[in-house]
């Protein structure tokens, strides 16, 4: 599945799968990490769990150069939200 071939709620939906499937198993029963970014390649599934954005993305980038990465906040609707008061 290509980044360009791909909805932002169809992409949103894929990482929560990907999450749920892949991720949560990791997890042995620990606390779920709240706040910490994953990201993953949309056509790999393959994917970087870690308590910065960046440091997740730039590991998964070194496996996967030509990744479609698509991240999310666990625990949050958004990554990040930006508003105007």
């Amino acid at each position: 599945m290509a980044l360009r071939e791909i909805s932002p709620e169809d992409a949103e939906a894929f990482g929560k799968s990907v999450y749920e499937r892949k991720v949560r198993p990791t997890l042995n029963g620990a606390e779920e990490p709240v706040g910490y970014f994953l990201s993953v390649d949309l056509g790999t599934e393959d994917w970087e769990l870690d308590e910065s954005l960046l440091q997740a993305a730039r590991r998964l980038r070194e496996r996967r150069p030509n990744a479609d990465v698509y991240t999310i906040r666990i625990g949050f609707p958004a990554a990040f939200m930006s508003w105007n008061p």
